[in-house]
């Protein structure tokens, strides 16, 4: 996708050369796994900081789940998969710095930890046990928690007063409703995003999450919570129809993405692209308080580049023009 962005452009350099050309305005620095070396094996799968093996394209899909028979607290408390924080590089280096200069720096971690625990139980599996084990899950959730909210700890006292957004994702949406029903989102997922965004915000930083699918009924809890901005609002979903959401929440978040990633960008024409980016813009940006963004936080390898390129030319040609700070 990249690549073929550049033969577009004719971006004549690295990616740094898209950065001017298509007007992107932040970039994002991770911390970094510096721990024993994880195992990669013949057949292309791989083992993660986790325990868990995985495989397949891009990131893959878990191939173990190694707390799957966990029956007690003390089954949790004994697995040595848990990563730990140690082996991460929390610090930026000099050349990081001056890399982000003049932008809107994402830092912190993704901090998917909804998705790490059902994947060390299995999801069928994990989903069952909140019902019928719900103490084994809490502990599974707050391993997974405590794992991140000590990186990101580490990480905003490592570089205070560079971080501008604090930027994490977990899907608790599907296409027609959230994964688990609210009041359990709510019980055993709320508390401990709510300690993320809080830790953020002490540090200065807005704060945005990532959620795919129907995740209608928690974005007044997000705003609740203090989440700045609501990605990537995927407009195909169930109750997720952009003018329904501007209607209902008005002014209070940012929606940040909500360009069909599949319909328009995917397997629509340039020009019907360009057409739904103004349309997103006057629908979710009507308040002022818009991020230009696909409706997925990843744009697919087979994502047409002119429909890519589209996409930005119109966000600077028709938006506000503000950086994605400004824009908060």
């Amino acid at each position: 996708m990249v690549d073929g962005l550049k033969a577009l452009l004719k971006a004549k350099s690295g990616d740094e050369a898209l950065y001017d050309i298509l007007g992107i305005d932040y970039k994002t620095i991770r911390p970094k796994y510096n721990g024993k070396p994880l195992e990669r094996y013949e057949d292309g799968t791989w083992m993660t900081e986790w325990g868990i093996k995985r495989g397949g394209l891009h990131w893959g899909q878990p191939l173990t789940h190694p707390l799957h028979d966990a029956e007690t607290i003390a089954d949790v408390e004994a697995y040595k998969g848990f990563p730990d924080p140690d082996d991460f590089i929390t610090k930026y280096t000099e050349e990081e710095i001056q890399w982000a200069k003049g932008y809107c720096l994402i830092g912190g971690t993704w901090a998917p930890f909804f998705h790490d625990s059902t994947e060390l139980v299995d999801m069928e599996e994990f989903f069952v046990k909140l019902y019928t084990n719900p103490s084994v899950c809490e502990a599974v959730i707050a391993k997974c928690f405590e794992f991140y909210h000590e990186v990101d700890r580490r990480t905003f006292q490592d570089n205070k007063g560079l971080i501008d957004m604090y930027f994490i994702g977990n899907d608790f949406g599907s296409q027609r409703a959230l994964l688990l029903s609210p009041e359990m989102w709510r019980k055993f997922y709320k508390p401990y995003v709510a300690k993320l965004i809080a830790q953020a915000k002490a540090n200065g930083c807005v704060t945005a999450i990532h959620s795919c699918g129907d995740i209608h009924e928690v974005i007044g809890d997000f705003i609740e919570i203090g989440v700045d901005a609501i990605n990537p609002i995927q407009a195909s979903a169930a109750n997720m129809d952009p003018t329904a959401l501007v209607k209902e929440f008005r002014d209070e978040c940012v929606f940040f993405g909500g360009i069909d990633e599949v319909k328009f960008l995917q397997f629509g024409t340039e020009a019907a692209s360009r057409e739904e980016t103004r349309r997103i813009i006057d629908v979710l940006g009507q308040y002022g308080r818009y991020i230009v963004a696909a409706s997925h936080d990843y744009l697919l390898p087979e994502i047409p580049a002119a429909n890519i390129a589209a996409m930005f030319e119109e966000a600077k040609a028709y938006g506000t023009g503000r950086s994605i700070c400004q824009g908060i």
